[in-house]
């Protein structure tokens, strides 16, 4: 003989119904379980996200306010002997370097460099892009094949090589080296913007703005380029954390900022030769460059998945 289940009705139908869900015409759904694991990876990007914003936070000021920071001693200051041990001073907190200058000093004035660079040559990338890309998109036909062709130019030649030669031809100030990473990355907001361009150059709210009587200029600035924002936006944090790679990748191959400029590449290719005695000659540089890469790729990372058209949150 069954048995059959007693029927309960009101709050207390639990169990089976939390996980099958009704869904339209009598059927039912089960999207509470993917939910709950999407929801469980949605929780752990807001703290690597906000780990990611404190530790930006701290090392901006922290460059920013080199100078007034109590108890460091100046970048290119001797305070110690050669590759002294970390002790419990400001300036010796890290030790010193090969010379006895303070590490710490000189990573917290090497930032300025880092973050300079990376800033300014994702902002001069970023401009070239969108003025490329945004008229190659828009307007098509040959002012779009002149865009690829810019941006195929650019990506042809190995990124390192092409910027070895461009520092070698501009030089190895601080100008130099932004103007010629901010070249070499104008590639990829060239192709975002041309294709997000050409995706909404037909939209609805473009061919109203066109019918009421805007000019091009008008319909690039005002009703296509806040559209791209989410898009762009994503994308600027990690153009900048491969900025700060590359910079410090010329830092190490030795054209990067000139001595006694500090940058965390060029601290790591002076304590190279001596990392294996004095492995913390390295380890502050090499820890730094890492979390502050992981920090703009968070962001980034961060960004994106907020702003994704596919999950309905722009």
């Amino acid at each position: 003989m069954s048995r059959t289940a007693p029927v309960t009705s009101g709050p207390r139908t639990q169990g089976f119904n939390a996980v099958i869900k009704p869904g339209r015409g009598g059927g039912t759904s089960l999207p509470l379980i993917p939910r709950l694991k999407q929801r469980r990876k949605r929780r752990v990007r807001p703290a690597l996200f906000w780990f990611a914003v404190v530790w930006l936070s701290v090392l901006i000021l922290a460059a920013v306010f080199a100078d007034v920071i109590p108890g460091l001693p100046a970048y290119d200051e001797k305070i110690g002997s050669f590759a002294q041990p970390p002790d419990l001073t400001l300036g010796g907190l890290l030790g010193t370097d090969g010379v006895g200058r303070s590490n710490l000093s000189r990573i917290i004035y090497g930032a300025r460099v880092s973050l300079t660079i990376a800033i300014a040559s994702t902002l001069i990338g970023l401009a070239i892009g969108l003025i490329v890309g945004m008229i190659g998109g828009y307007y098509r036909g040959v002012w779009e094949s002149a865009a690829n062709i810019i941006a195929n130019t650019v990506s042809a030649l190995p990124p390192l090589l092409l910027l070895l030669a461009l520092v070698s031809a501009i030089g190895t100030s601080l100008l130099g080296i932004t103007l010629a990473l901010g070249f070499v990355i104008s590639d990829l907001y060239i192709r975002v913007t041309k294709g997000a361009v050409i995706g909404n150059a037909n939209r609805e709210y473009v061919l109203a703005a066109r019918a009421l009587g805007a000019g091009d200029v008008r319909i690039m600035t005002r009703e296509i380029l806040p559209n791209l924002i989410p898009v762009l936006g994503s994308i600027i944090p990690m153009a900048m954390a491969i900025m700060i790679v590359v910079e410090g990748s010329l830092s190490f191959l030795g054209y990067g900022i000139p001595a006694p400029t500090p940058s965390w590449g060029g601290m790591i290719a002076a304590g190279a030769d001596i990392m294996r005695q004095f492995p913390y000659v390295i380890a502050g540089p090499v820890i730094t460059l890492f979390l502050t890469v992981l920090s703009f790729n968070a962001i980034g990372d961060y960004l994106s998945s907020r702003t994704d058209v596919r999950e309905g949150k722009l």
